[in-house]
């Protein structure tokens, strides 16, 4: 009899688990560089202050103090956004700038089409190298 109800307990937390795993996936993509040093995400705005539409940010991960030029945001090798010259702090928007490590958002915009392909481009200098690390968001 306890077996029967471990195994309805454990169907109802895996149903639970697959329903909460499935509702964030759908609401966000997010990518890493294949080094390892840059994550992305872009994500519907949950906060019901702040016009709705999507979000993208990202953030270094690595401890390495670098110096980040550009941000360009692709659809489809189309570009949705480019954007450089960053300053630490906080716009009047509320977008927040750290420059070491780096974190920021780089775009807000529609909702992501299905069979298009998102990327992410993130060029930096490190020791007067500059360098370009290209990343797909799924």
């Amino acid at each position: 009899m306890k077996k029967k109800s471990y195994l309805k307990l454990l169907i109802v937390f895996v149903l639970l688990g697959g329903g909460v795993y499935w509702y964030y996936n759908s609401i966000a993509i997010w990518g890493t560089s294949a080094n390892g040093m840059w994550k992305a995400t872009y994500k519907k705005n949950q906060d019901q202050y702040v016009e709705s539409g999507w979000t993208g940010k990202i953030k270094q991960k690595s401890g390495d103090k670098v110096t980040v030029e550009d941000i360009t945001f692709t659809d489809n090798n189309r570009t949705l956004m480019s954007v450089g010259d960053f300053e630490e702090g906080e716009a009047e928007d509320g977008e927040v700038t750290v420059l070491y490590p780096f974190s920021a958002e780089f775009y807000g915009g529609d909702e992501p089409k299905k069979g298009h392909i998102y990327k992410v481009h993130v060029t930096w200098k490190d020791k007067g190298k500059s360098h370009t690390d290209s990343f797909q968001l799924k």
